[in-house]
């Protein structure tokens, strides 16, 4: 993909972020990101059986770069069905890649930024089932 279709893309995403808002009976908000760094964001994630993920959504401010990123990778999860381990195995230079590295440029912190966030999110989902499963 050229760079031009790359920022296209990006810009779509942008302007029509999919799974976007709040998910109001979410398991987990996970915040990441800053503001003055290019961008923040909010991951709401719900848990299914199983380690799988059963809804997702964002909230946040910033930057093209980390809010299209942010849509695109939570379209992936769910149009791809990812479990959340498939997601905390997922590589960030293959997602980089994915997003369009020239287009990106140097701000690789912005393009993963919604990945490690969501990366976030499951780790304490997970945490949370633990600990819930050890109480029981």
């Amino acid at each position: 993909m050229s760079r031009q279709q790359q920022i296209a893309v990006l810009v779509e995403h942008h302007q029509n972020p999919r799974h976007a808002g709040v998910l109001e009976d979410a398991d987990v908000a996970m915040p990441g990101g800053s503001p003055e760094c290019g961008g923040s964001v909010v991951i709401y994630l719900k848990a299914g059986e199983e380690g799988r993920i059963r809804d997702l959504s964002f909230t946040g401010q910033g930057d093209i770069i980390s809010q299209a990123a942010t849509s695109m990778i939570l379209e992936q999860v769910m149009e791809n069905g990812l479990t959340m381990d498939e997601v905390l195995a997922l590589d960030y230079d293959a997602f980089v890649d994915r997003v369009g590295r020239e287009a990106v440029g140097s701000r690789t912190r912005n393009a993963t930024l919604g990945l490690s966030t969501l990366k976030s999110a499951i780790r304490k989902c997970q945490k949370d089932r633990l600990h819930a499963d050890s109480a029981a």
